[in-house]
């Protein structure tokens, strides 16, 4: 049987409101260890009219999941908002001015605004969880993983990027893709992940940020016809790496740690045995010069392991102590790519 057409889908539609005033909402922008904030104006009749508007779509039976991409085009690109993406993107064109950023750390900052949006775990609890659109998380200022996906990818196609939607429909979830080469793609969809869910870095691997939920491939969706891209991949994936080497040394449960205890364990009995040995020289009156001559050499030599072991213990206490403040540095600065590439060169 043949598959329905498209255009008998019924997409969501914004149908602005009644309202003639004007909103004032307040952008927030972490960048770095900046932060921004402007206040931008926002239609009422707009905002009101997409909160109000059905969020479902009409779909034919036997037409599978190729509506898929029309529904989320229907929410970044309606009408409506053609007014309000310029005013939302203002503030952003100006701090790209002022920092001198280029195309890699301008999708960064972008992406350092809707992850900073904080979760909605309301909505997430509720029955309704059909997408907002994106001026309606704009206003709201809080989102889902839809809300904020189709929000960045928004943005990120106004400027010119080449993005896609990443849709892992086993598990309802929603991305951002931007291309990437093999080897740094995602299942092998030529595309990175932006999880827009939590500060973190461009091609993380949603399945750490999503507690290892996302196994399936997901649908690339995409977006708009931008052709701009993130060549600074190369310096995430080193990053993302350096992180999981990180949590595999400083795991309580791994080898280090357990090297460590076994370490300062050694030195507390070799120590013990000295003392006793020490003790047995100064007060056993009934040793002979031989027999104490005898222990003198033994506790030489342990003096001499138990050196080596206090060396060994805090060298390594030493390194894990480095990796510690590593892993700080590294979480402290997720909105400032630059600092951690430095910090990693410097530490190799």
């Amino acid at each position: 049987m043949a598959r329905p057409p498209l255009h008998l889908v019924t997409y969501p539609k914004i149908t602005p409101g009644n309202d003639t005033g004007t909103r004032m909402v307040t952008v927030k922008i972490p960048y770095a260890h900046l932060n921004y904030s402007q206040t931008i104006e926002i239609e009422d009749a707009v905002y009101t009219g997409a909160k109000a508007s059905g969020k479902s779509a009409s779909v034919p039976a036997g037409i599978g999941d190729a509506w898929l991409e029309g529904y989320y085009k229907a929410f970044i690109f309606d009408k409506n908002q053609d007014a309000f993406y310029p005013k939302l993107l203002s503030p952003f064109r100006k701090i790209r001015r002022e920092l001198n950023l280029d195309s890699d750390r301008y999708l960064e900052l972008l992406t350092a605004y809707v992850q900073g949006l904080p979760y909605d775990k309301e909505k997430l609890a509720s029955i309704a969880i059909a997408p907002r659109f994106p001026v309606e998380t704009v206003v709201d200022g809080t989102g889902i993983c839809s809300d904020k996906s189709l929000l960045l990818a928004g943005l990120l196609s106004h400027e010119g990027y080449a993005c896609s939607l990443l849709h892992f429909g086993k598990e309802n979830h929603l991305a951002v893709g931007i291309p990437a080469p093999s080897g740094f793609d995602f299942k092998k969809t030529g595309c990175a992940v932006i999880e827009t869910t939590a500060v973190s870095y461009i091609g993380s691997d949603p399945c750490t940020e999503t507690q290892g939920s996302l196994v399936t491939r997901p649908k690339v969706i995409p977006i708009g016809s931008g052709t701009k891209t993130y060549s600074a991949i190369r310096d995430t994936a080193k990053i993302l790496g350096v992180i999981r080497e990180l949590e595999e040394k400083l795991n309580p449960e791994g080898t280090m740690v357990s090297e460590l205890f076994r370490l300062k364990e050694s030195v507390e009995n070799q120590t013990e045995i000295l003392r006793g040995l020490k003790e047995t020289i100064e007060h056993d009156g009934t040793l002979t010069d031989a027999e104490e001559q005898e222990l003198r050499e033994t506790a030489g030599v342990k003096l001499q392991r138990l050196q080596k072991t206090l060396h060994q213990y805090n060298a390594l206490a030493k390194e894990f102590a480095r990796l510690q403040e590593l892993a700080a540095f590294i979480r402290a600065n997720r909105l400032d790519r630059q600092a951690v590439v430095k910090r990693l060169r410097y530490s190799d």
